[in-house]
């Protein structure tokens, strides 16, 4: 009684608390309700509104048609509904909670989407994407097989067998179709369902979704270019530049602006939605307003549309409940995305990924090969010296070639002829032109008096400058290759110390007087002939297996991501982070795989021995996979183009390889460079590597633990940055 008296004293107040009970109880039989969106593309500097103040609402059990041109937010507006975007501003509320929020089915298995591309995996059968479709919602075999039979009847589609990629544009859509009608969902929305749909079958369809709103309270939100054909729904939303123009039934629109058609309406509501935005005809386009508020018909008012121009007659008490604090929403959104993975939906990415390669057995082969190739090239092109360098000699003591009898050709003797090839020349400035010319590397010189000059150095002790100057080799090199270079003057060094050895030996002197004063002893770790190729190979298998990861990982995400296949995926309810795992379980079986193939061959065929343990040595190297694989996958979460995936993978796989020691040792850098290098992920796991290969080294060791402890790190932080991207770019 005291309300009916404050709403008769303040007639106001009373219709603020009419508005709001028929507010709540509207609200409570919604099964869509969007108030008062905002939604911005960009950034400030570049920044493009997409939905403009939108309110829409559709009831629980109606077929709801979203009417506008290409452009206008319609599937903006979709995926707000979805959960696949964050509004700017307003609020988004699907069967009785906010899409996303946590324990609801939306996106999930309550929501039914057909995109407007097609999205769809080309390589499947219709089959096998009717069931990648329906492991995702948990359905078991018999229900996955017995909605098959019913859809592929129902639309027409040809044998289960036959693949996406074999099917016309139109048999495309209705496999699309098809995906989204599978679980039965309760919300169900239609982006251009009967584009390029034989009218017979449109009109079947139609008549599906009729009855499955009446019988089974499905509700539908469909969009359609056949602006008549959405009569047929309960009620149709009309969109024009991100703002809703108009929401109501259809048979009241035609009645209020007294028109034939629907396609009138929209016409007479664009005109007038652009004299609106007009100033200079604000005055004669509020006479039109004015006399378009009520239509009598039949001695009765009817009422002007529930939305006119993005406002409701309770939108305004609704306004002040509006979400608008971005750090709310953000907080709100992050404890939302805290969910656990579902065992059904990583089986079901697993069992995608798997049918993806079993369609591409080749490419699979190829996969398995590709390190066993780059470790192969690896250990045959780098790492080995130099063979058959081109030397010229001039050696005054040859008379008429290489006479008998001298020091000389002994010494040439000694020189291994498979690194040094020695030419002849009878005039010391020719072999000096012919080596500025290119054609040598240096030239070797003896002067005429060599042998009489080691005599008198070896056996009487003489030590003038004149002949310590002649019993020398004289070595003009080019240096402009450090290692030909180096393996030249290492090969002449080594021979003329055997060859020194010799003369002593047989003028009885004791030949370890042409020792240099320093004994290596045996070597701690490796041996006294070691090479580069054991150095660099372990990180090269490190980086070999890091490097491919980084490449297939992110160029798979970046076309699904592409093509709207991961968008649908993720609409039907898959979390980023169980389509990661997933992807990175299935990889664990080609990577095994390759990491195998390629031990093998460094080992048996290239000689790279593994002195500790092999299992060890191959967990570091999996474990390295794996980072790249979560390295791919912040890639892909980065980059939107294959083109852009490609210019950040070679643009950071060059200055991680360079600065992380692989090929070069990190004591060789400037100290701002070696201290750089320790925030590489490549750099304490390939030291890791080289002491479980070299040094036999175990998890007991320092370096050891701390190489997989540093590769577990940088995984764990590649793959959360990457989910937390994925997220933000909803």
């Amino acid at each position: 009684m005291s309300d009916e008296l404050n709403s008769l004293s303040n007639p106001i107040a009373g219709n603020q608390a009419l508005l709001e009970n028929q507010s709540e109880n509207e609200t409570r039989d919604l099964a869509v309700c969007v108030e008062g969106a905002w939604k911005n593309y960009g950034y400030w500097w570049k920044s493009m509104t997409a939905l403009r103040d939108v309110t829409l609402h559709v009831p629980t059990g109606n077929i709801y048609g979203l009417l506008g041109p290409s452009g206008c937010g319609k599937t903006t507006l979709l995926r707000c509904i979805v959960g696949r975007l964050q509004l700017n501003r307003g609020e988004v509320t699907v069967l009785g909670q906010r899409p996303g929020s946590r324990g609801h089915e939306v996106p999930g298995r309550a929501v039914g989407f057909m995109p407007q591309e097609t999205a769809l995996y080309k390589d499947f059968s219709i089959s096998e994407m009717l069931h990648y479709f329906g492991h995702l919602h948990d359905m078991n075999r018999k229900d996955i097989l017995s909605r098959e039979k019913f859809l592929l009847s129902f639309l027409d589609l040809p044998s289960r067998s036959k693949k996406i990629c074999q099917l016309s544009g139109g048999q495309q859509r209705r496999v699309s179709l098809a995906c989204a009608l599978l679980q039965q969902p309760q919300l169900l929305l239609l982006d251009e369902p009967t584009v390029g749909v034989d009218p017979l079958l449109r009109e079947k369809i139609w008549s599906h979704l009729i009855h499955i709103s009446q019988t089974s309270r499905t509700t539908i939100i469909i969009t359609t270019h056949y602006i008549e054909e959405a009569r047929k729904a309960n009620r149709v939303g009309l969109m024009r530049s991100g703002r809703m123009l108009a929401e109501d039934e259809p048979s009241r629109l035609l009645t209020i602006y007294n028109q034939t058609s629907l396609e009138n309406v929209f016409l007479h509501l664009c005109l007038e939605d652009q004299n609106r935005l007009q100033p200079n005809l604000m005055n004669s386009t509020n006479e039109n307003d004015q006399t378009n508020t009520t239509v009598s018909i039949n001695n009765q008012n009817i009422p002007p549309p529930d939305v006119v121009n993005g406002e409701t007659p309770h939108s305004q008490i609704r306004r002040k409940e509006l979400v608008k604090n971005p750090v709310l929403r953000a907080k709100r959104a992050a404890v939302d995305c805290c969910i656990c993975p579902k065992a059904h939906k990583i089986y079901a990415s697993m069992v995608k990924d798997l049918t993806m390669i079993k369609r591409s057995i080749g490419f699979l082969i190829f996969q398995f090969f590709i390190p066993v190739v780059q470790i192969s090239l690896f250990c045959l092109c780098i790492g080995r010296d130099p063979q058959h360098v081109p030397m010229a000699l001039f050696n005054s003591e040859a008379i008429n070639g290489f006479p008998t009898g001298n020091l000389s050709l002994e010494l040439l003797n000694k020189i291994n002829s498979e690194q040094v090839h020695f030419t002849p020349f009878n005039d010391f400035t020719n072999a000096m032109n012919a080596v500025k010319e290119g054609h040598y590397w240096g030239v070797a010189v003896f002067r005429y008096n060599f042998s009489q000059a080691i005599i008198n150095k070896l056996i009487f002790a003489k030590t003038d400058p004149a002949t310590l100057n002649a019993s020398s080799i004289h070595l003009y090199l080019d240096m402009t290759n450090q290692q030909v270079s180096f393996v030249m003057q290492n090969v002449i060094l080594t021979s003329t110390q055997l060859f020194l050895k010799d003369v002593l030996s047989h003028h009885k002197v004791d030949p370890a007087l042409a020792d240099p004063p320093v004994i290596v002893e045996i070597p701690v770790y490796g041996a006294k002939g070691q090479k580069f190729l054991n150095f660099a190979a372990p990180g090269m298998m490190i980086s070999i297996i890091f490097f491919l990861a980084i490449g297939l990982t992110a160029l798979i995400f970046v076309v699904e991501k592409k093509e709207g296949l991961l968008e649908r995926s993720w609409i039907a309810g898959v979390t980023t982070v169980e389509v990661m795992l997933a992807h990175i379980i299935v990889k664990f079986f080609i990577q095994f795989i390759q990491i195998i193939l390629m031990i093998i061959f460094a080992d048996v065929i290239f000689q790279v021995k593994i002195e500790g343990p092999v299992i060890l040595a191959m967990a570091l190297i999996f474990l390295q996979g794996i980072c790249g694989m979560s390295y791919g996958l912040l890639i892909s979460a980065m980059c939107e183009q294959e083109v852009e995936v490609m210019e950040v993978a070679l643009g950071s796989v060059f200055p991680i390889l360079l600065s992380s020691g692989v090929i070069w040792p990190a004591e060789g850098m400037p100290p701002i460079m070696r201290f750089l290098s320790n925030f590489t992920p490549l750099t304490h796991v390939v030291e890791a590597m080289r002491c479980i290969v070299s040094r036999a080294w175990t998890l007991v060791y320092f370096k050891v633990w701390f190489g997989f402890v540093i590769s577990g790190a940088w995984t764990c932080g590649f793959f959360t940055l990457a989910a937390i991207l994925f997220a933000l770019r909803k």
